[in-house]
């Protein structure tokens, strides 16, 4: 299965600067469709070890690296939840992605109709060390040359 979309380069799913409503909110808001959902199933967190962390999930973008090189001393962590609702039928489709769905809040809550049976739920995490490239000069860009953190899948 996959998650995540190579060729995605926006975030449609509200202000990306901005956080997310409650999750409370999500259904009345319309904000629960699957499009919307996988977005939100990609994050960026900033890490600083000296401080409070930061929600999974919440950054659906990757920051600048002046924004990496002032905030996230010790890198940046970037996650990326695949869908844990299944058809029940299908090992697999075409484009790997359509025999399964994200459930009402990405990492749990109720799964779409004709999606009913449930799946582990599994959410990839990569540390990147950004913190070690202070010094230089650049920005940082995933290996499929998005330098927006929209592309990201596996």
């Amino acid at each position: 299965m996959i998650s995540g979309d190579n060729s995605r380069r926006s975030y449609t799913a509200g202000n990306y600067k901005e956080p997310d409503p409650p999750k409370s909110q999500w259904e009345s808001l319309k904000q629960n469709t699957q499009n919307i959902l996988a977005q939100r199933a990609i994050g960026f967190q900033c890490l600083n070890y000296l401080e409070a962390s930061e929600a999974s999930l919440s950054r659906h973008y990757l920051p600048d690296k002046a924004f990496l090189d002032d905030n996230c001393r010790d890198g940046v962590r970037i996650e990326l939840a695949f869908p844990s609702c299944w058809n029940g039928k299908d090992l697999d489709s075409k484009n790997h992605a359509s025999h399964v769905a994200f459930p009402a809040y990405i990492t749990g809550g109720t799964c779409p109709k004709g999606f009913n049976v449930r799946l582990p739920t599994l959410l990839y995490q990569v540390i990147w060390n950004t913190g070690a490239f202070t010094s230089r000069n650049g920005r940082f860009v995933l290996a499929n040359g998005d330098s927006t953190g929209e592309g990201i899948n596996h």
